[in-house]
């Protein structure tokens, strides 16, 4: 039940805000609009004013914005096809627009809620190269490799995502600014998160991904781990531990307790650059809104690399998620917390404005292309033909949904 209506909730609000961006702006250039809903379905309550309908539909699942001029031939003075190419630009753009609004809004309210962690060091592991290095509990990375840092994303993603065996770190200490060079800390990965009980960690698990090690392996969502290389474990810190002390290369053998059943896997880690310290937490202003400005700002970057990979082939389509992956993402994220349910909220909407902004018929991204022929020809594309490009385009994409939602399911069940 919290699945469900977490779900109904974050599906909601997101295309709400979606839709109520076309809406302000429609209104805005003097485009009249039938009906702004909220939901879909059949109609529940209808108001209107000003010549617009505002209704609540019976399915509480986003909401849609019908505008005069849009999918019909009508040439009117508020109809959206008489309208210059920059006033439909405005329009059709600010629904993925408002989707990154919505979530800089939400990376605000956490950070300001929560705090945010900046560039202090509060941890620091003395067995880790960032000490040996000369790094201590209380100085602040000012930069890594030339770059400055003033968040721990900044940091994390700086070292993370270094190709070098090394990494170059400035630090200020007592008013004094020092260098250093780090040789990169490494860790052994298997793929696996723990689920929360309480807000506790626990040693009942769930692979990544369907590219994780432990999902290749077989285990699966909701297996109790129980021993790591023949050691008992009896915490999350245990498992790490182990897992960590397994010599490089060698696989690591996990056995856990499925329904009564105990069970043995071998797992081959993955190799991952570790940063073996932590900040501490912040609620400055200016942190809270660089902390959530370059969130959105890197989850719309990653978009970008995400859509490069797919295109490179680097991922498949088993790393690909449809509804029912985002709805059991949301179910788990509403289970450990409100924290983490907005921070998923926050990704799955600059998910949506990204997607919608790509070229593919009957999504914002083909009308702003057709936007921009149209510029460059001096004429609009005949209205027939933009809607035969977009009835194609909405078949393929209902064909592509129906495909990932086939392969989410698989992945349930593991076929």
């Amino acid at each position: 039940m919290l699945t469900l209506i977490s779900s109904i909730l974050v599906f909601s609000v997101i295309v709400l805000i979606h839709e109520y961006g076309h809406y302000k702006a429609a209104k805005r250039v003097g485009i009249k609009v039938y009906e702004f809903a909220i939901g879909m379905g059949p109609l529940l309550y209808k108001r209107e004013k000003n010549g617009t309908i505002y209704s609540i539909r019976a399915l509480p699942i986003g909401g849609f914005c019908q505008m005069e001029g849009e999918d019909e031939d009508v040439r009117t003075s508020t109809s959206f096809s008489t309208k210059t190419i920059w006033q439909r630009f405005q329009v059709v753009f600010s629904g993925p627009l408002m989707n990154f609004v919505l979530a800089l809004v939400l990376f605000l309210i956490i950070a300001f809620s929560f705090g945010v962690y900046g560039n202090h060091i509060d941890y620091l592991a003395e067995d880790s190269n960032e000490y040996e290095a000369g790094l201590r509990t209380g100085d602040k990375i000012v930069s890594i490799n030339g770059k400055k840092v003033y968040i721990w994303e900044d940091i994390s993603y700086a070292i993370a995502g270094n190709e070098s065996p090394f990494y170059t770190i400035a630090y200020e200490r007592d008013g004094q600014v020092r260098e250093t060079r780090i040789d990169n800390n490494y860790r052994n990965l298997i793929g696996i998160t723990s689920k929360l009980k309480d807000g506790n960690t626990t040693t009942t698990v769930s692979p990544t991904d369907v590219t994780a090690p432990a999902y290749v392996a077989g285990i699966k969502d909701g297996d109790v781990i129980t021993k790591i290389n023949d050691v008992s474990v009896n915490s999350w810190d245990d498992v790490i531990n182990q897992v960590e002390l397994t010599e490089s290369g060698k696989e690591v053998k996990v056995t856990v307790d499925r329904d009564g059943s105990t069970l043995d896997f071998n797992v081959l880690p993955e190799k991952q650059i570790a940063v073996k310290f932590n900040t501490q937490l912040e609620r400055s202003f200016i942190t809270v809104i660089s902390s959530s400005a370059y969130k959105t700002v890197y989850y719309i970057e990653l978009m970008f690399k995400t859509i490069g990979q797919i295109l490179t082939g680097k991922i498949g389509t088993d790393s690909l998620g449809g509804p029912v992956m985002v709805i059991s993402m949301i179910g788990e994220a509403a289970e450990n917390g409100i924290l983490s349910l907005l921070n998923l909220a926050a990704f799955i909407s600059i998910n949506l404005g990204f997607m919608n902004l790509l070229p593919i018929p009957a999504l914002d991204g083909s009308k702003i292309l057709l936007l921009l022929i149209e510029a460059v020809r001096g004429k609009a594309i005949p209205a027939e033909k933009e809607g035969y490009v977009n009835f194609i385009g909405f078949v393929a994409l209902m064909g592509f949904m129906i495909f990932i939602t086939y392969k989410d399911i698989l992945r349930l069940l593991r076929l």
